[in-house]
């Protein structure tokens, strides 16, 4: 290894990871435009259009809804994670694009929204996606989401520990009761 150079190890796309806002909206459609046809059925369900996208980009509330994501040096947002904000769950909506994907990118889009709705105490977080979507699939099965199929489509849900259980989960710090 050469002087000066990080260790492959230590990086991590959570660590990449910025909130967009809206000043941000001409990167995030250029985002979703890059994304292939199939992709795009994948992400919103159904096969939409550059004019679909826009209209999505331009609803986007960032007051409300949490948007994120990892940008290349070339300002081009590899990964998006979108947190629409509906009381009492909210749901997920995430896309990587071809050439950043095998890399862990959206397993670490679905750590942070969890770790985000924990901090924000949302006790539920709910991703709906085609039955064909095996990429969301693998990770709601990682995360022992529980998963409904009907007609195509599934529904993953996840209880969200309390931020403070969270963190002791991370920490495999174990809970009072269980130290008596």
């Amino acid at each position: 290894m050469q002087p000066g150079l990080l260790p492959r190890d230590i990086l991590d796309w959570v660590a990449l990871l910025e909130r967009l806002d809206d000043t941000d909206r001409e990167g995030l459609l250029r985002h979703f435009l890059a994304l292939g046809e199939e992709d795009r059925r994948l992400r919103f369900g159904v096969a939409v259009g550059d004019e679909h996208l826009r209209r999505y980009v331009d609803a986007v509330d960032f007051s409300r809804d949490v948007v994120f994501g990892v940008c290349s040096g070339t300002g081009q947002w590899l990964g998006i994670g979108h947190l629409a904000l509906t009381a009492p769950s909210v749901e997920l909506g995430l896309s990587v694009l071809a050439q950043a994907r095998g890399r862990g990118l959206g397993a670490a889009i679905f750590r942070f929204a969890v770790a985000h709705a924990a901090r924000a105490g949302i006790p539920r977080l709910y991703m709906h996606c085609l039955t064909g979507n095996k990429a969301i699939l693998s990770i709601a099965r990682a995360a022992h989401m529980t998963i409904e199929s009907s007609a195509g489509e599934s529904d993953a849900h996840l209880v969200v520990p309390p931020y403070a259980e969270f963190v002791r989960m991370l920490i495999d710090e174990p809970q009072a009761e269980e130290m008596h």
